[in-house]
């Protein structure tokens, strides 16, 4: 089955169109939903929806599932931030930038800084060159995707983040692996600060 457009899916659900293309993401990456270039958004199968989602949801007020998946996230993402800083090819350098604008833009509205920041994120990841690191985004992506909405309202300093983000971009498009590793550890080491003392914006 073949989904309506984005305009038409939001006219009817009453949302804006970027809840539209972030719910297809998410399920896309559930194996949900296939989009053909050129053709459109088709639902490829329900299987990933039938049955207990409960492993794949965070509850709002849950800190300890967000402390787990940041401490998943400091497992893997600072060394992807070497690799990557090792292995970027001058594209992936320049679309790590533009999120990294984007977000520079988008400091007044945190639900669309949410959103390229997780785009950020992912695109070191998919500069560190590692298959397995990309299949273990892709099986998390609907939870890293909703943590953003949480962690983002802890976060003291919108203008802060940015800098750390800065900062990792610029060891990784130097090539410098230890500064990047070190970068994203310290970034990700300040969002579990901020997510435990509860702190707002």
């Amino acid at each position: 089955m073949k989904l309506a457009a984005e305009r038409d899916l939001a006219t009817k659900l009453s949302v804006g169109r970027p809840a539209i293309r972030e719910a297809i993401k998410s399920l896309t990456s559930l194996d949900v939903l296939e989009s053909h270039r050129g053709d459109g958004t088709y639902i490829k199968s329900l299987r990933a929806i039938s049955g207990d989602l409960s492993s794949l949801t965070l509850p709002g007020n849950s800190q300890l599932d967000l402390i787990e998946l940041l401490e998943l996230r400091k497992i893997i993402e600072p060394r992807a931030a070497a690799l990557a800083a090792a292995r970027a090819t001058p594209r992936q350098i320049r679309r790590m930038e533009s999120e990294l604008r984007a977000q520079e833009r988008q400091v007044g509205d945190l639900n669309a800084f949410a959103v390229h920041d997780y785009q950020f994120h992912h695109e070191v990841l998919s500069a560190a060159g590692n298959r397995l690191i990309e299949q273990i985004e892709e099986m998390f992506s609907p939870l890293l995707r909703k943590s953003r909405s949480i962690t983002i309202q802890t976060t003291p300093s919108i203008d802060v983040v940015c800098e750390q983000h800065r900062t990792i971009f610029n060891a990784i498009r130097l090539g410098e692996s230890q500064l990047a590793e070190r970068a994203m550890f310290d970034h990700l080491q300040g969002m579990g600060v901020d997510l435990i003392s509860g702190k707002r914006r």
